[in-house]
């Protein structure tokens, strides 16, 4: 049975401006693939997806600033519904 999370950034995390969409809605995404890049305003970071599923829909748009715990997407797994993890940011390079 299908069932829905929402992807969000830790708790524990700073705030974060979204840049840039890496996967459409309507894409499928493997656990830990690269969803988005946000910045700190020094760096930049990828989000990973912390299961995989389809992407439905995003909630962000360029340059929107994201605190912890705010929903970044919705993702649609299979399976029996479990427990999915905050995602951390990893930064790039």
């Amino acid at each position: 049975m299908p069932f829905m999370y929402e992807l969000k950034i830790a708790a524990e995390e700073p705030s974060y401006t979204f840049v840039q969409q890496l996967v459409p809605a309507g894409s499928l995404v493997g656990t830990g693939q690269a969803v988005c890049t946000v910045t700190d305003g020094a760096m930049e970071f990828h989000v990973p997806a912390p299961k995989q599923g389809l992407l439905v829909e995003w909630f962000v748009e360029h340059g929107a600033v994201i605190e912890n715990m705010d929903s970044l997407a919705r993702i649609v797994c299979e399976g029996d519904e479990v427990a999915v993890p905050a995602s951390v940011p990893v930064r790039l390079g």
